[in-house]
């Protein structure tokens, strides 16, 4: 507990009591990330609100509703709208940081996983404390939210910032999807962290996106069983999809098989996949192939009719025009292929996993790790979402991913456009 000069003994609801004497209690919180970086908080809380304009601040319920914050949210009943945009957010204000976020371009950040004080989850725990109840048809659901990543340039003379893609509270928004939304199967929810199950991976040569193969395009499967492909033994183990993670971490046991289809994809024996800087003109990088991860799908999703048919959905396994070679099984694999129809699969082309240097322009480092033991937790970075709208379905229990160009200012162009048709 803290005691407050503006109230009465209260309790820490994210960090630990520090006791030293009446005026000086307070929460502590703090975090230290795997690459070194850390950062220490004092507990504070605050009135905040959701949307609205990125670089000025709106006072008054009427300022707000000018701006559109709020617009199209649900009622609690039909005579009492539903005030659903300002709350009380419990956050750190940061006192020490170290690392990585001496130098970042945002002053801060932001949990959305799914553990007490996460943004997402403080705003749904506001909706309840109000009696708001979702119901069919809503289209604000506050277990929700995507992001979408895009590939900027260069920002470190963007002082103002860089538009690196979005975030959507509520659910996700069809006018970024360049495909249609589909759901892999989160495996395990209560843990907190947002973890897929990896059925397969292919490399597909002369890299493009899900819908840019071309017929009888070749797909070279990484010959590794589930339990290594996921990097840990167990059924309900897999790979944790953490924006707040730069790269991609797989497990080292995979990096054998990973460089045998390498080899095969580039149609060079003596190619050899690897993390050091090497020099690529921008043909090269488009010859360099796309990996394809094959992840369990959404069983629910299938049975409520909200996973589209895989007809008409080229993240599916089972698309016609697409992925057949992903179920053919042969007799030289070791591992065996039980990917089916309804089983989810995402693209990373090569200029999402080859960075470019900022300093020396022409020369890419490889961004997907094979440096895990076995039974530590792999991690799918921001370089697999990126490209992709990823909506996190807490209430569901799943992940789902649509291709997409993640540009902001785009974004509001075309919804700007729709909107004056309309």
């Amino acid at each position: 507990k803290y005691a407050s000069q503006h109230g009465p003994e209260s309790k820490c609801s994210l960090g630990d009591c520090i006791y030293d004497n009446e005026e000086k209690n307070f929460c502590t919180m703090s975090a230290m990330y795997a690459e070194g970086s850390s950062w220490t908080a004092k507990e504070s809380s605050d009135i905040v609100y959701p949307s609205g304009p990125h670089n000025t601040g709106l006072e008054g319920t009427e300022a707000l509703k000018e701006h559109g914050v709020g617009a199209g949210m649900g009622d609690i009943t039909d005579d009492r709208p539903f005030d659903w945009m300002d709350f009380r957010l419990s956050f750190g204000c940061q006192t020490k940081i170290t690392g990585m976020f001496n130098n970042q371009l945002e002053d801060g950040i932001m949990g959305m996983d799914n553990r007490a004080g996460a943004f997402w989850l403080q705003l749904h725990q506001h909706y309840k404390r109000l009696g708001f109840k979702k119901e069919d048809g809503d289209v604000f659901d506050p277990t929700k939210f995507s992001l979408c990543y895009d590939r900027q340039p260069t920002s470190l003379d963007l002082a103002a910032g860089v538009g690196s893609g979005q975030l959507t509270l509520g659910g996700s928004d069809s006018l970024l999807h360049h495909t249609p939304m589909v759901y892999a199967n989160n495996v395990s929810p209560s843990m907190g962290w947002y973890t897929v199950r990896v059925k397969a991976m292919f490399l597909r040569p002369n890299a493009g996106r899900l819908g840019d193969a071309k017929p009888h395009t070749k797909y070279y499967r990484v010959d590794a069983t589930e339990e290594h492909l996921n990097g840990r033994p167990g059924d309900r183990s897999g790979i944790i999809v953490d924006s707040g993670t730069t790269d991609t971490y797989l497990s080292e046991s995979l990096k054998s098989a990973f460089n045998d289809a390498f080899r095969k994809a580039l149609d060079d024996p003596s190619a050899e996949y690897h993390n050091d800087p090497i020099e690529l003109s921008k043909d090269d990088l488009k010859h360099m192939p796309t990996i394809l991860i094959v992840l369990q799908g959404h069983d629910k999703s299938k049975l409520t009719g909200t996973q589209p048919d895989p007809s008409i959905a080229v993240g599916l396994v089972g698309h016609p025009n697409h992925h057949r070679e992903m179920t053919r099984t042969s007799s030289n694999h070791k591992s065996q292929n039980d990917v089916n129809e309804h089983d989810v699969v995402v693209a990373i082309p090569p200029d999402h996993y080859m960075e470019e240097s900022r300093t020396h322009p022409g020369v890419y480092v490889s961004r997907v790790y094979f440096n895990e033991r076995f039974g530590a937790q792999n991690i799918f970075g921001s370089n697999f979402i990126m490209g992709h709208e990823v909506l996190f379905d807490n209430g569901m229990g799943r992940v789902g991913f649509a291709e997409s160009h993640c540009n902001y200012d785009k974004y509001l162009s075309e919804r700007d456009a729709l909107l004056q048709n309309e």
